[in-house]
Order: structure tokens, then sequence, then C-alpha cells
């Protein structure tokens, strides 16, 4: 059966826009450069042929285009045996010639499969097992809609998809249950598809029959006088008395129980997993989670990875998550769950990340349970809930962050959020939400140190007095929308999103605010407010005290 209401909140959602202002100027990667001299856009950069998240343009955030475009980062290869991150690198381990699976349909071929390495197979559902401690790399191909992979190994184990698609019946679609490391290669160029099973049809409502036509009860020969005759029962095959019961004086067919499934997700490793190679990965997840390490999961550049969940998580670790290149595009539109979660820190230092999380009030877009840690890249979040949360500190060194929310705070941490570089522009929902919002009545701070900084909401923490870099905080009782909010020469905000019950606060900060400094604030162009001497760590206008 449909879920209508999941279906409703999402046809609500397409009504809700926000439009920023969009500027023309190239960076010379080709997308709009959010830096233009004096001035700060936020929103709206749309480069040829889509790619970056419309925050603005009247374009619905929960049906926006994802990521296109490869982010050039460089793919640095661990080599010293005393980092941490050593066994990350499939480069460092060393695999013999491939074993070889070709999926067809509902049969799979396997070839190559070293001395001590067994194979089951039920049509086109294997199992491979190995005792073995040698690192075993297989290679993937073919296509199957019926059909799974699960592995039981002991060793360092090398998954080469090179055009291969799986999609399960019976659960999940690639299944490893071995504690080593596990690494995906994407062939260059490939194009690999995953999906776990469909939730089993929900059985009619009982005690009622089946939707049809009224059965011509005169013209039944198989009607008895005083017993009613079965509905839309196929009198063409044998049919089991046991699959019939008497009630409300009729003789109808048992409603199908939903039979209950095992289904960790659809790519799932109890290992530690790492995504590489210069291939593309789109997994569909109909349950539990999209792709799933229960240990650390690593994404490097070159990477382009879709992963659209119906139900459950879009891509979870058990702890620590790193997203350091290529792209990364999470769809949890229908979902009531968390999008994109680690159990531990979090650490994005490329790449093109793009989150949608919209399918209930507790959808979350990007959560650490500790530390978040964004050193570069660009990461754009559109959720329902919070957009980005830390349950301990968010720290902000470099890229471009966008994160919109529509209920909640935009950037939330349980602990401190600490701004030294990059472009943030955060939105989140009216009083008592706001753009950032870390745990200030627990007595943890916000600190501004450097990068450009836009934030709208009803309300935000309070700038540190210990932050380094400027900020003006400007509060209005009517916050309106399709007006251009500004600090004449720095920094301009324009939103078709007003905050009005209990009035909105914008947040401004930028390398070009000094202390001690007068500036104008402008609504459409026209002066407004003015700061005759911008104190520091921060000013504020507009409202007199700013809430706490």
């Amino acid at each position: 059966m449909y879920n209508f209401r999941a279906l409703a909140i999402a046809l609500c959602l397409i009504s809700l826009h926000m439009g920023l202002s969009a500027q023309d100027r190239k960076s010379e990667n080709g997308f709009p450069n959010p830096m233009m001299p004096g001035m700060m856009p936020m929103g709206g950069m749309m480069p040829p042929g889509g790619g970056m998240m419309p925050f603005g343009g009247g374009l619905n955030h929960f049906g926006v285009e994802f990521a296109k475009e490869m982010p050039q980062d460089e793919d640095r290869v661990v080599k010293s045996e005393s980092d941490t991150l050593y066994n990350y690198y499939v480069e460092n381990v060393k695999f013999g010639q491939p074993a070889r699976i070709v999926f067809s349909d509902d049969s799979a071929g396997v070839t190559n499969l070293p001395e001590g390495v067994k194979v089951e197979a039920d049509g086109a559902y294997l199992t491979i097992t190995s005792e073995s401690t040698a690192p075993l790399a297989i290679e993937l191909r073919g296509k199957t809609e019926n059909g799974a992979l699960v592995l039981n190994v002991n060793a360092p184990l090398k998954l080469l998809f090179d055009n291969v698609t799986v999609k399960s019946q019976r659960g999940d679609a690639i299944l490893s249950q071995g504690k080593n490391h596990v690494y995906a290669v994407l062939a260059e160029g490939s194009v690999n598809e995953l999906s776990d099973c469909h939730n089993p049809e929900m059985p009619p409502m009982f005690g009622f029959p089946p939707m049809g036509d009224r059965p011509d009860m005169g013209n039944r020969p198989d009607f008895k006088p005083g017993e009613m005759p079965m509905p839309f029962m196929n009198r063409d095959r044998e049919e089991n008395p046991e699959d019939y019961h008497v009630q409300y004086g009729i003789r109808m067919k048992k409603p199908m129980m939903k039979k209950k499934l095992k289904i960790d997700g659809t790519f799932v490793c109890t290992g530690p997993l790492t995504v590489s190679g210069k291939g593309t990965l789109q997994i569909q997840s109909n349950n539990k989670v999209g792709l799933k390490s229960k240990a650390s999961l690593m994404l490097r550049p070159g990477n382009d990875i879709t992963v659209r969940a119906l139900s459950g998580k879009g891509v979870n670790a058990k702890n620590e998550l790193y997203m350091y290149g290529g792209i990364l595009n999470v769809d949890c539109s229908f979902s009531a769950d968390k999008a994109l979660t680690c159990g531990r820190n979090m650490y994005i230092r490329g790449g093109h990340t793009v989150v949608k999380a919209g399918g209930g009030e507790s959808s979350e877009g990007v959560e650490s349970k500790f530390i978040m840690q964004i050193d570069g890249g660009v990461v754009e979040v559109a959720a329902q809930d919070d957009a980005i949360n830390a349950q301990g500190d968010l720290i902000i060194n470099g890229g471009e962050v966008k994160a919109y929310s529509m209920v909640n705070d935009a950037i939330d941490a349980n602990c401190n959020i600490v701004i030294n570089g990059g472009d943030v522009f955060a939105s989140g929902n009216g009083m008592p939400e706001g753009g950032l919002d870390c745990a200030d009545e627990e007595g943890y701070r916000l600190f501004i140190n450097g990068g450009t900084v836009v934030a709208v909401g009803g309300r935000h923490s309070m700038p540190d007095k210990q932050s380094r870099q400027p900020s003006i905080q400007w509060r209005s009782g009517n916050l309106e929308a399709g007006k251009e909010y500004a600090v004449k020469g720095v920094c301009v905000y324009k939103s078709d999103r007003a905050y009005q019950m209990g009035g909105g606060t914008i947040l401004f900060s930028s390398p070009e605010l000094q202390a001690g400094k007068p500036y104008t604030l402008t609504i459409d162009g026209a002066e407004a407010e003015r700061i005759e001497s911008l104190s520091a760590p921060f000013g504020t206008a507009g409202g007199g005290r700013w809430p706490m």
C-alpha cells in the first residue's frame, strides 16, 4: 500500500521556496564565484547544467538536481604505516589475480576462485566463503534483478565494480560479514547499480474482501443455497481450503501476512569500507540503510555516489566517516530518517556533498555523534529538521557550506561551533530556532575567527568575545520576503523566506569587517540602520538587545 502521509508531506515540501541572490561571475573551475569583491552573494549558485544546491531562484529544496561536475580534489595516498589511515588505502594491500563474478539474469558465473575459497549458489544469489588470511580480490560484472552477494571473508577484500547491477528480491544486495577492510573500487567510466528488496506488499485490511466486481451469485455453478460464495475466487485453479476462513458469515481468503525479512541494508560491510575509483555507484535503499559500514567509512576523490533511501538512513558509519572527495548525493526526501550520519567523528576534506532529508519532522541532513570538521569541498544540505548537527564540536576551516532547515536549526552543535574560514550560509526556522546554534545554555560558545558567514533565523548563538573576526547581528521584528538586506559594501542577503512571528535575525561576518569603523545597513539599497563604530567581536542593530 502507498504511504499517503509521506506523499502528502513531500507534496507540501515542494511548495516551499527560499530565493537568494545569484551572481554571474565565474571562478576558474566554472562555478559561480561566491566572493565578489566587497560583496558576498549567498545562495542561488547554479553552474551550467546544474550541480550546486539551488537555495534560491524559486526552486524546491527537496527536488533539486544533484551534483554532477566532478570536483578536482587531489587523491593523496597515505604511505606511512604509522598513520592511522594507512589501512584505508587499497594501494597499500597486495592482491593477487581477481576472481570474477558475472551476473546474468537469474544466474551467475564464478571463475578463478583461489584455493580454499568456496561458493554456494542459488540462482544469482551467491555466498562466498573463505577462511584464508590472504587478501582476496573479486571483479563484479553483469546484471541481475533477482540476485545478491554475501561475503564471509576473514581477510582484506577488494571488490572491483565494473558495470554491475545487483537488485535483490530477498534482502541486501551486497553484504560483507567479515571484520577486515573492504575496498570497493569503481572501475573508471563504469556505471554500477545496487538495490535491496522492496518491502513486501502490505496485506489487505483484515476481514474485508479484496476490491473488485460484485460476484454474480445467481449464475455461479459452485453456488450452494445458504452459503455465500467466495468473492473473486479464481475458479480456474485448485484452491487450498486452509487459505480461507469464515468471518461475518462470509467465507473469504485469509489475508497474506507480511513476511519478516532480515535486512541489514543495500551495501553493508561489518568491517571498515573504503570507496575509491573513477566510476559511478547508484544505490536505492528500500529498508534500513543504503551504504553502511559497521566500523568506519572513507569516500575518496573520483567516485560518483548517489544514494536514494525510500526508508531508513542514506549513508551511515558506526564509527568515523571520511569524505575526502568525489561526489556524494544522498536523497532521503521520502524517508523520515537521517540522511548522512556517523557514530563518532566526521571529517569532510573535499568533494561535493548534496543531502536532502525531507520525509518527516525528525529528518536530519548530516549528523555526527562527536566532532564534525569541515576543511574543504562543497557541502549543501536541505532538511526538515537540523540540516547539519554535531553532538560534539563543529569546526569549519574552509570550503563552502550551505545549510537550510525547514523547522529547526540550520547548523547546530551540542558543544562549540568554531568557524575559522570558508563561506558559510545557514538558514534556520523562526524563533526559537536559527541559523547557528551552539549549546550556549550549557556554557559552550560560537567562535567566528575567519571566513564569510551569513546566517538567518529567529535567533543565533552570540559570537563569543574571544572571536577574532567581527560580526554584525541585525534584528528585525518583521524580516520580509523579497527584500535585500545588506551591510553596504560587504555582504548582501536576499530571500523570499519571511520571519514575522517573533521576527528574524541576520548575522553577517566577513574578513572585511573591521572593529571601530562605521557601517551602513540597507534594505533594498536604502539606509535602514547605522553602526557608528563596530565593536569587537560583534555589533547589533535593529532590535536593541538581541534576545537570548
